[in-house]
C-alpha cells in the first residue's frame, strides 16, 4: 500500500482554552484533495467560485490592480476596515474584533493543523498554563500551524499560534509550556494593542505573519511602502519572563525554558528551519542571561524544597533523564536526603542501571528511618524479582554480526544512490525559488479594495488564498523532506541516514564483549526484527526522495499556470459597485482554475513525500526506543509503560503480556500512540499487527494516521530516557547546512 496523503484540516471550533479535536489530519488543499470525512462549506466554495455571485451584477468603468506586493497584502483589507482610529487605550471588544479578523486570514492562507493528538497534547498544555492568566477578558485559542519551521506566535486577542515544526522540535511537555507561556505573554502584556495607530499594530501582525509563510517570504517584507516590523527586543524579554512565571505556576518545570534556548542555539541560526525563528526573536544567549536572573532560576533564590518540587514533578511525567540529574544536584547539596536516594534508586533502573539502583535501595533499607527502610526493602525485593524473572537467551553473535555487515553495507549503498536524486533536488529547488521571486513582483494588492461577500472579487481572492496555501505547503514539505533524508559522505554527515547509521553501530558494539552484558542479551531477540524495519525504512527514503523530486516539478509546472492567471489578474477592472467585471471574470475562471488544480497536484505530492519521510523516521525511533534495552529487567519495562499510560492515558502490555504477544518495546510505544490516533487499545493495534503481518508503521499508514504525528510521540517518548540539556550539541537528524535548501 503507498503512504497515505492525509487529508486537508478544517478548522476546529474554538473553545475557552484550545481547538476541539476533529477527526482529520491537515494536508494540503480543502479545494481539491481528499478529506477523512465531509467536504467543508468553505472549500466547496472556493472549488466553485460562481456558488457566491450575485444574480446580477453592475458592469462599469474598471480600474487596473496595482503590482509588486507580497501575499501578505491580502490580509490587510480587512485590518483596515477593523482597526481603531488613534485615541485612547484600545478596548477588549476592539482588540478581540481585529483578531477574529485577522485569524480568518491566517486560516485561509496558511491552514490548521486537525490532527487528533497533536491537538490533545497542545490543548493539554494550554489548559494549565491559562488557567493561571491574569487577563480574564479574552478567552484564549491555540491552533498549530502546518509549516515544518521552528516557531510560534501570537497576534492579539487570545490567539496564539505554533508551528508544526515547532511541535517536533519540543524535547518536553515543559519546554513547549515556555514557548506557548512566551506567546501568551504578549498578549498579556498587550504588546500589540498598547501601540495607538493603525500602521503600527498593522506592522506588527504583517511583520508575525511573515515568519511562517514560505511562499510569501520569497516576496520581500514591503507591504504598500511600509517597514515591517516585529515586536521590540524588550517586549521579547518581557514575553519570556511572564512565559516563565506562568509556567512556573502552572506546575512546569522552569529550567525547560533554559533548556529550550539550548536546543535552539544548538541548531545554529544558519539552519532553513529555525532561522526565522531568530528573526522574530532575540538570540538565546541573550534570553539565557536574562531568564537566569529571574528568582525561578536564579541559584542563589531557589530553594531546595523548590528544586526537590520540580524533580519529583520531572519524574511523575516520566522525564526520567532530566528528573535523575535534578536529583543528582540535590544530592550533592544534601547527600542524606532519603527522599532524593529513594527517588533516585528509582531513576537509575529506569536509566539502566539496575545494578547502581540496587546498591541505592539496599544502601536505603539499612541507614533509613523506619519508613524509609520499609519503603526500600519492598522495592529492592520486587528489583531483584524482576532481574531473576527476566528470561535471557544466548544466541550466537556471528550470525548477527554478519546481518549487521550486510546491513550496513546496504546502508552505503542506499546513501550513495540518494545523493544524486538530492542533488537534482537541490537544482530544482533553485530554478524554483528564481521563478517564485518573479512572480512575486505580479502579486496584486487588494489592500485598498473593499472585497465584499458573494462578489466575483472574494471568489478570486479566495482561490489566490488556495494557489498560495498549495505552494507554501510544497515548499514547505518537499525540500525539508530530502533535506532531512541526511547523508553519509565525509565531513557532510548528517540526517536520518547518520541516525540510522547510529543505530547499526549500537547494534554491533555488544556483540564483541565477553560475556555479553545481560542488558545486551535481551535485546538480541529484537535484532531481525530491528534490521528488517531499518530496510524498509531505507526503501521509504528512496520514495521519498522521487517523491519530493516529482512534487517539485509538479510545482515548477504551476508555477507557469500561476504566472498566467496573476498576469491576467493585474488587468482586470471594477465596476462601480467595487466587483471584478463580468466579461474579465470569465475570462480568470478557466486560468484560475487551472493554476489551483496544478498547484494542488504539487501539494499532495509534497504531502506524500513527507508522508513517507516520516514513515522511515518513525521506524528509526522504534528501533531506538527498543535499543534503550527497556525490556531489561522487567522493572525498567514498568518504566515504559507508566510512561506511555502518563501521556496517552492507555494501558500498555505488561511485561508478560508483551513477551506473549513476542513485541518489542518499540513496538509497544508505537502501538500505544497509534491506539490513541485511532481510539483503539494498544492490545488490539499489537493483536491486528500480529495477525496481518503488517509493521505498525504501514499499519498507521493504512489507518489514515499522520506519521509525522506518531514520529513526534515516538520522539518524546525516547527523549524521556535520553534528554540530557547539559550536553545538548547539534542534532545528528537535523544537518548543519541543509544540503538541499
Amino acid at each position: 500500500m503507498g503512504p497515505h496523503t492525509p487529508s486537508p484540516s478544517r478548522r476546529p471550533a474554538p473553545s475557552t482554552s484550545g481547538p476541539q479535536l476533529s477527526p482529520g489530519i491537515h494536508k494540503p488543499s480543502p479545494i481539491f484533495s481528499q478529506t477523512r470525512g465531509r467536504q467543508s462549506k468553505q472549500a466547496r466554495v472556493a472549488a466553485e467560485p460562481n456558488s457566491h455571485l450575485p444574480t446580477r451584477l453592475s458592469v462599469g468603468r474598471g480600474t487596473s490592480m496595482l503590482r509588486k506586493f507580497t501575499p501578505l497584502v491580502l490580509i490587510s483589507a480587512l485590518l483596515w476596515a477593523s482597526l481603531p482610529v488613534p485615541s485612547s487605550a484600545m478596548s477588549t471588544a476592539q482588540e478581540v474584533q481585529i483578531a477574529k479578523d485577522y485569524e480568518q486570514q491566517i486560516e485561509e492562507t496558511q491552514g490548521y493543523v486537525s490532527d487528533p493528538l497533536l491537538n490533545a497534547w497542545v490543548k493539554d498544555v494550554t489548559d494549565r498554563l491559562w488557567t493561571q492568566r491574569a487577563r480574564r477578558d479574552l478567552t484564549y485559542h491555540i491552533f498549530i500551524i502546518d509549516t515544518n519551521e521552528i516557531n510560534a506566535y501570537a497576534t492579539l486577542g487570545g490567539y496564539v499560534h505554533v508551528n508544526l515544526g515547532m511541535l517536533d522540535f519540543a524535547q518536553s511537555d515543559d519546554e513547549l509550556a515556555f514557548v506557548l507561556g512566551h506567546e501568551t505573554g504578549h498578549i498579556e502584556r498587550r504588546h500589540a494593542v498598547t501601540e495607538q495607530t493603525r500602521n503600527t499594530i498593522l506592522q506588527i501582525l504583517l511583520g508575525v505573519a511573515s515568519i511562517f509563510s514560505p511562499f510569501a517570504y520569497h516576496f520581500g517584507n514591503l507591504i504598500g511602502g511600509l517597514t515591517v516590523a516585529k515586536f521590540s527586543r524588550v517586549q521579547e524579554l518581557q514575553a519570556d519572563q511572564y512565559g516563565l512565571q506562568l509556567m512556573t505556576r502552572a506546575g512546569y518545570d522552569p529550567a525547560a525554558a533554559v533548556s529550550s534556548m539550548l536546543h535552539l542555539e544548538s541548531l545554529g541560526e544558519s539552519n532553513d528551519l529555525v532561522s526565522k525563528y531568530f528573526e522574530d526573536h532575540p538570540g538565546s544567549k541573550d534570553r539565557i542571561s536574562h531568564l537566569d536572573g529571574y528568582p525561578q532560576l536564579d541559584p542563589t533564590k531557589v530553594t531546595l524544597d523548590e528544586r526537590m518540587a520540580r524533580a519529583l514533578h520531572d519524574q511523575e511525567t516520566a522525564r526520567y533523564n532530566v528528573a535523575a540529574m535534578e536529583f543528582r544536584d540535590i544530592l550533592k547539596r544534601d547527600p542524606h536526603d532519603e527522599l532524593a536516594q529513594m527517588r533516585m534508586g528509582q531513576l537509575e533502573v529506569a536509566l539502566g542501571q539496575p545494578e547502581k539502583g540496587e546498591q541505592t535501595l539496599e544502601q536505603l533499607s539499612k541507614t533509613g528511618d523506619v519508613q524509609t527502610r520499609a519503603d526500600a526493602t519492598v522495592r529492592l525485593e520486587r528489583l531483584r524479582d524482576s532481574v531473576h524473572g527476566t528470561r535471557l537467551l544466548h544466541e550466537d553473535p556471528a550470525p548477527l554480526k554478519q546481518q549487521l555487515a550486510d546491513a550496513s553495507a546496504r546502508l552505503e549503498q542506499v546513501s550513495a544512490e540518494l545523493q544524486q536524486r538530492r542533488q537534482d533536488g537541490k537544482t530544482q529547488l533553485k530554478s524554483i525559488t528564481d521563478r517564485v521571486n518573479s512572480i512575486g513582483y505580479e502579486m496584486p494588492d487588494f489592500s485598498q479594495v473593499d472585497v465584499r461577500k458573494g462578489t466575483r472579487l472574494e471568489a478570486v481572492r479566495r482561490n489566490l488564498y488556495a494557489i498560495i496555501r498549495n505552494a507554501d505547503n510544497a515548499l514547505d514539505k518537499a525540500p525539508n523532506a530530502l533535506d532531512q533524508i541526511g547523508t553519509l559522505e565525509t565531513g557532510k554527515k548528517g540526517g536520518l541516514l547518520l541516525d540510522e547509521q547510529g543505530v547499526l553501530t549500537q547494534m554491533t558494539a555488544p556483540l564483541d564483549l565477553k560475556p555479553i552484558p545481560a542488558p545486551s542479551l535481551s535485546m538480541l531477540p529484537y535484532y531481525p526484527g530491528i534490521l528488517a524495519s531499518l530496510e524498509r525504512s531505507q526503501g521509504d527514503l528512496v520514495r521519498t526522495a522521487d517523491a519530493s523530486r516529482a512534487a517539485l516539478a509538479l510545482l515548477d509546472v504551476s508555477l507557469g499556470d500561476i504566472d498566467a492567471f496573476l498576469k491576467t489578474l493585474d488587468h482586470v477592472r471594477l465596476d462601480f459597485g467595487g466587483d471584478i467585471s463580468l466579461e474579465d471574470y470569465n475570462t480568470l475562471v478557466p486560468l484560475m482554475e487551472k493554476a489551483n488544480a496544478s498547484v494542488s497536484k504539487a501539494s499532495i505530492a509534497a504531502s506524500q513525500s513527507w508522508q513517507l519521510f516520516n514513515m522511515a523516521k518513525s521506524r528509526s525511533l522504534e528501533a531506538q526506543i527498543t535499543l534503550l534495552g527497556l525490556g531489561y529487567p522487567s522493572a525498567r519495562y514498568d518504566t515504559l509503560t507508566y510512561a506511555l499510560k502518563t501521556r496517552f492515558h492507555l494501558d500498555p502490555p505488561n511485561y508478560q503480556q508483551m513477551e506473549q504477544l513476542d513485541v518489542s518495546p518499540g513496538q509497544v510505544a508505537a502501538a500505544t500512540i497509534v491506539a490513541a490516533d485511532t481510539q483503539s487499545t494498544p492490545a488490539a493495534i499489537l493483536t491486528s499487527m500480529r495477525s496481518s503481518h503488517e509493521p505498525l508503521v504501514d499499519l498507521a499508514n493504512s489507518r489514515r494516521m499522520n506519521a509525522q504525528s506518531l514520529e513526534i510521540f515516538l520522539g518524546l517518548i525516547y527523549l524521556d530516557y535520553t534528554d540530557d540539556p547539559a550536553k545538548e550539541g547539534p542534532r545528528p537528524d537535523r544537518p548543519k547546512e541543509s544540503p538541499v535548501r
